[in-house]
């Protein structure tokens, strides 16, 4: 087992890779009083057609089975896996996101049970034709209540111009007719390939002995059988050519504007260059329009955005976009602005060493007070980006990152992204 100290944050890692391939993350927190777990399996709504494992050729399985195996794995034949959580005092919950679907749980007592139950219900699964059909009622009523949420259809709505015919222009939880052609061999054909230990982290934190908690996984783990791991094939993102400038009538008080930029330039492939990839675009996003600067000020006071207006940087290994969204009353001339201050970035007032400063200093203070929640610190371990390097790492890259290289990031990814417009309008 690998020990790390992160003298920055004043963390202490430890880092086990399992003989049947799991890697274990513990992180000890001697002064709380919550244990948190969380088991994450690199397979999400991206991964539908892959080669399964022991099979020779490729496969297309209908879109939401990641987030459907996801609901299923909780229902044992002896009943839901919640209610043993409960009888333990513990919550649990999951969630599937493109790559990646992650199981947890929370508890102030019974930890050792707790990880022994998380790994063993995740571990052994139970999937018959007469569950399936019962949970696809139940899974097709959550997808009906979504299409009532405008700012949901909105941010759907532009992926799917963004990256049309791909599994990112469907909803990570299917539709009704992708759910209903599920079946319960399908769902074994998935389990068998992605949720073997190899393709899978186990992330612990709280007020335990790393060498008793340890010893106690390798011992569950030890008494279990699991299919040969093999390299999984899957399929890369494949879409057609963006579809822009679409509208959609809603039942909403304004119109609702969003701007996708789609990044078609080559990521870096060493994981701190990555890691310096990701903060320079998100910096640069709040370089130009972050409560902090003029043109934010400039725009807000216009009328042209209000509280609603949101950026962000969608990352991951396998595409990577810029959404800008809001409620206006003028679309056609914030996508003007936005899309002129994008481009022009370099003569913005805004995007100077002491606007940095400060963003970097408030990038800081929010980081270090996320390291109070446990849950957050878990998520981050789980993600695509930090296999290769650590979340703790964070804030030495970052105070190190200079306008240079975030100048550098935002042009490779301006000269090479393809803009997309789409807009929801009152009815």
């Amino acid at each position: 087992m690998k020990k790390i100290f992160y003298e920055r944050v004043g963390e202490t890692l430890f880092v086990d890779v399992l003989e049947n391939g799991l890697t274990v993350y513990y992180l000890p927190k001697a002064d709380y009083n919550r244990t948190f777990g969380l088991f994450t399996t690199k397979f999400g709504s991206l991964d539908t057609t892959f080669t399964p494992v022991g099979k020779l050729e490729t496969k297309t399985f209908p879109e939401g089975i990641a987030h459907f195996l996801e609901h299923k794995l909780f229902e044992k034949k002896e009943g839901d896996v919640m209610y043993k959580f409960g009888a333990l005092g513990a919550q649990t919950n999951a969630f599937t996101s493109f790559s990646r679907t992650s199981y947890l749980f929370s508890t102030q007592e019974n930890s050792y049970p707790c990880v022994e139950l998380l790994l063993d219900f995740v571990q052994e699964p139970y999937f018959t034709a007469e569950n399936v059909t019962k949970e696809q009622g139940i899974i097709q009523q959550e997808i009906q209540m979504y299409q009532d949420e405008s700012d949901w259809r909105l941010f759907a709505g532009l992926l799917s111009r963004m990256y049309p015919n791909s599994p990112l222009a469907a909803d990570i939880a299917g539709t009704p007719a992708t759910i209903d052609a599920i079946t319960a061999e399908d769902l074994y054909e998935n389990y068998e390939t992605f949720y073997q230990p190899k393709n899978m982290n186990l992330f612990l934190t709280g007020p335990f002995d790393v060498e008793k908690m340890s010893n106690f996984v390798r011992e569950n783990q030890a008494k279990k059988d699991f299919v040969n791991s093999e390299v999984i094939k899957r399929e890369t993102v494949k879409a057609s050519e963006p579809i822009s400038g679409e509208t959609l009538a809603l039942e909403v008080a304004m119109p609702k504007f969003a701007l996708g930029l789609r990044g078609e330039d080559k990521l870096p492939e060493n994981p701190v260059e990555l890691l310096k990839y990701k903060l320079s675009m998100s910096l640069y996003l709040d370089l130009l329009f972050a409560p902090t600067s003029q043109l934010y000020e400039k725009l807000y006071q216009s009328g042209l955005i209000d509280d609603s207006f949101e950026t962000s940087f969608e990352f991951d290994e396998r595409f990577h976009f810029v959404a800008l969204s809001g409620d206006t009353e003028n679309p056609e001339k914030l996508s003007e602005v936005l899309q002129e201050a994008l481009k022009s970035y370099k003569i913005e007032s805004d995007f100077s060493e002491e606007h940095l400063d400060l963003l970097k200093r408030d990038t800081l203070g929010d980081y270090f007070s996320s390291l109070n929640s446990l849950e957050y610190i878990a998520n981050q371990f789980s993600s695509a980006l930090y296999d290769k390097v650590s979340f703790f790492e964070l804030p030495e890259i970052l105070s190190k990152l200079t306008l240079t290289e975030i100048s550098d990031n935002a042009e490779k990814f301006i000269q090479e992204m393809k803009v997309v417009e789409f807009t929801i309008l009152p009815k």
